[in-house]
C-alpha cells in the first residue's frame, strides 16, 4: 500500500511539472509560471500584446536588444531557477541563464522575477541570443511598437527548472501562451511600409 501510494504521489509531482505550475516530487517546494513578458508590446492592443523585436526601427535609432521578464511564483527553499527561452518550431534554438536564489528578486506583488535581455546584433536572434550578466539588469519601461504580419519570424516560451535544497520542479509558460518575435518592430517615430 505504501509502495502504491509513494508511486501516486511521484506521478503526480511528475505529471504537475509537465504544467505552468509544478510540485517537487519530494514535497520541498512548489512553482508556478506568472507570466512572460517583454520591454515590446503591439501598440493598441489591450490587453498588451508582448512581442519580441530581432531589431526596432524607430526612425532615428536603431536597437537589437529585447529585455525578457519571466515572472513565477515559488514555496519552499529555492536555490536557484534555470530559465530556458525555447523556440515553437524549432526547440532546438534555445538559450538559458541560471540565476542563483541570492541574485533572485522579487516585484511589488511579491512574485520572483527573473529578467534578461536578449542581442541579436551577433547574429543571434531569439530565443538564442541571452546576454549573461552576474547581476538581472533593470526593468525597463513597455514600449508600443507596431509589427507587420509578414515579419513575424517565430515565437518562443520559457521553461523553469526551479531548485530547491533536495529536488527540482520543471514548469513551463507555453500553456500561457508565446511571445511572437519579429525580425523587425516599429517603434512610436516610425512606421511601417505597406506591404
Amino acid at each position: 500500500m505504501k509502495k502504491m501510494m509513494l508511486a501516486a504521489v511521484g506521478l503526480t509531482g511528475l505529471l504537475a511539472s509537465c504544467g505552468t505550475s509544478g510540485v517537487a516530487p519530494d514535497g520541498s517546494g512548489s512553482a508556478r509560471v506568472v507570466d512572460v513578458k517583454t520591454e515590446y508590446a503591439v501598440q493598441g492592443t489591450s490587453p498588451a500584446r508582448y512581442v519580441g523585436c530581432d531589431m526596432v526601427n524607430s526612425g532615428t535609432n536603431m536597437s537589437t536588444t529585447t529585455q525578457v521578464v519571466v515572472r513565477f511564483a515559488a514555496a519552499g527553499s529555492v536555490q536557484s531557477v534555470q530559465v530556458t527561452l525555447r523556440g515553437v518550431t524549432n526547440t532546438s534554438a534555445s538559450d538559458s541563464v541560471t540565476i542563483n536564489a541570492a541574485n533572485l528578486t522579487k516585484d511589488s506583488e511579491g512574485y520572483y522575477v527573473a529578467v534578461f535581455d536578449f542581442d541579436s546584433a551577433q547574429g543571434n536572434v531569439l530565443p538564442a541570443s541571452i546576454i549573461v550578466t552576474p547581476t538581472q539588469p533593470t526593468i525597463r519601461p513597455v514600449k508600443a511598437v507596431s509589427v507587420n504580419t509578414a515579419d513575424r519570424v517565430g515565437a518562443f516560451y520559457a521553461d523553469l527548472l526551479v531548485k530547491t535544497s533536495t529536488s527540482s520542479i520543471a514548469i513551463s509558460s507555453r500553456g500561457l501562451g508565446t511571445t511572437d518575435v519579429y525580425s523587425t518592430c516599429y517603434g512610436a517615430t516610425a512606421q511601417p511600409l505597406s506591404r
